[in-house]
């Protein structure tokens, strides 16, 4: 058995060597795994000591995560396929631990918890705790397991389980992934590993509410298509996993309507493109379909909102945004963006 480890770098951010060394520095026998870089940008030192070390590098002309990962997997040999992305790092046991995992031959997909870090590699919180939850479709519960779907750089998987719908996606490959492996594993399970063996970077490149809204609006026209591929592939996977498919999707494209009414001084009826139906309102109404109680409120009210009429929504909105923090705090929207 072999791994094989894809790194990936939109842009040079400063963190690839970390990510590079991490991986190098494994406890794991060096033969047991390979190590193959998709990046856009040239960088000598990196690039270098990257082949120095054995690894593969592979220049892309893609901007999107799922397309750089199908060109990984192109030049893989491994039976699985751990990823990683540039501003991550793995712990010194991470390749050990899967490589055990795996060698059992009792999952399809292993999902690993993490220490978060700052800039300078500084540990800010372990959110890690001792669990092992081996989880398929049959017994996949949306408020116990929606939370831990994402981050690509958790995820370690059987190479025969990823298809080609990987190259259509072009952030939510995390999430899809590991759907796919739920829905797709009917005697093996996705083992979500109470272990951090991923260092996971915040830092102001990686954050989302630090973008200005204009930035934000065409991040979230991808995530939403993401969604939407995601919810036609397997909604009828199981009840559970449409559900969390549902709310993933529509609590997306909510954020994004309200974001294109932050933008606009007119009263223009954008529901024309981004349409919700009744059933959509009320399920994002309904307190059951919610993972945390704290998101009830907030459920209820943003459900509230939708059921107005348009130009009532409108003024209320623009009332709400001019007159108080009400509307930046939801959106999350920095002052210095405005």
């Amino acid at each position: 058995m072999m791994i094989s480890v894809i790194v990936t770098e939109y842009k040079k951010r400063g963190y690839l060597i970390h990510a590079l060394r991490s991986v190098f520095n494994q406890t794991l026998d060096k033969d047991k795994y390979e190590v193959i870089v998709v990046k856009n940008e040239e960088d000598k030192e990196v690039d270098d000591y990257a082949r120095k070390n054995g690894a593969k590098v592979i220049m892309s002309n893609e901007r999107w995560l799922g397309p750089k990962i199908a060109q990984g997997l192109e030049e893989a040999k491994g039976d699985i396929i751990s990823l990683l992305e540039d501003d991550d790092m793995f712990t010194q046991d991470k390749l050990d631990n899967v490589y055990r995992i795996f060698s059992e031959d009792k999952v399809s997909e292993v999902h690993n918890a993490i220490y978060v870090i700052d800039s300078n590699n500084n540990i800010l919180s372990n959110l890690g705790g001792v669990y092992e939850y081996y989880v398929n479709k049959d017994n996949y519960i949306h408020k116990k397991y929606a939370y831990i779907l994402g981050l690509d750089s958790c995820i370690s998987i059987k190479r025969e389980l990823i298809d080609n719908g990987i190259e259509y996606q072009k952030i939510l490959l995390d999430v899809y992934l590991t759907i796919s492996a739920i829905c797709k594993s009917e005697d093996k399970n996705v083992l979500f590993y109470g272990k951090p063996l991923t260092y996971y970077r915040i830092h102001s490149q990686n954050t989302m509410n630090t973008y200005a809204p204009e930035k934000r609006i065409a991040l979230m026209e991808s995530i939403i298509e993401d969604y939407e591929t995601l919810y036609n592939k397997f909604y009828t996977c199981s009840k559970e996993i449409k559900k969390t498919l549902k709310l993933l999707f529509l609590n997306s494209k909510l954020r994004y309507y309200l974001l294109k009414l932050y933008l606009t001084e007119e009263n223009e009826k954008i529901e024309k493109d981004l349409k919700f139906s009744f059933s959509d309102k009320l399920f994002l109404l309904d307190p059951f379909n919610k993972l945390r109680p704290k998101h009830v409120i907030e459920g209820i009210l943003s459900s509230s909102f939708l059921f107005l009429p348009l130009s009532a929504r409108f003024h209320l909105f623009k009332f709400l945004q001019k007159h108080t923090n009400i509307v930046n705090n939801a959106l999350k929207i920095l002052e210095t963006e405005q």
